[in-house]
């Protein structure tokens, strides 16, 4: 088996990511274990300018699915319909609103032994994993914001600065403190620390 790794630096809602693919082999107990890496994460910190417009992201779409693509124009007339309702007529601008991706990571990492000819799934130590027991499963995080402040700014009583949503399946601390989660227990423990 060959070893190899494989980078790419790619930028997603403006945002700087690496993918690395990455193939090499172990030996553990005269056994012959492939060993595959798969990761996606980002390259550096999100600052306040890596962000889209509505703009940017229909801009990416139409050059996707053609310019004066029926699609395009339904989703971008029904999208302007429905935030319109919702804004001062005369102030409205759809670039107000922000998109930001905070993280994307992905990860797996699987191992396999040949086992008469064909490659079976195993632990690191070359056993193979029986269909009963837990195969590798990917890892993943995902958060975005979208940050509505300019979009809101005519309200004196009320606004909406900004929706942020995060899905994932990791247990890694860094991945989670790169999206700012927090549990509600760490949410008071903040609220707390001001009043002692």
């Amino acid at each position: 088996m060959a070893e190899f790794q494989l980078g790419v630096s790619l930028k997603f809602l403006n945002r700087d990511l690496a993918l690395v693919i990455q193939s090499n082999k172990l030996i553990v107990n005269s056994k012959d274990i492939a060993v595959k890496e798969y990761l996606l994460i980002p390259t550096k910190l999100p600052s306040s300018e890596d962000y889209m417009t509505f703009s940017d992201l229909k801009k990416d779409f139409d050059k996707i699915f053609g310019v004066d693509s029926k699609d395009s124009k339904e989703a971008s007339a029904k999208i302007d319909e429905q935030l319109k309702e919702n804004a001062n007529a005369d102030n409205f601008h759809i670039d107000n609103i922000n998109f930001r991706l905070n993280n994307a990571f992905l990860y797996k990492k699987t191992f396999s032994v040949k086992v008469e000819g064909n490659e079976k799934e195993c632990n690191g130590a070359g056993e193979v994993i029986a269909d009963t027991d837990n195969y590798a499963k990917w890892e993943y995080a995902f958060s975005i914001t979208i940050d509505s402040t300019k979009f809101f700014s005519e309200f004196n009583t009320m606004s909406i600065n900004s929706i942020s949503f995060s899905i994932w399946n990791t247990n890694r601390e860094i991945v989670k403190k790169m999206m700012t989660l927090g549990s509600t227990e760490d949410i008071f423990k903040q609220l707390d620390e001001p009043s002692k």
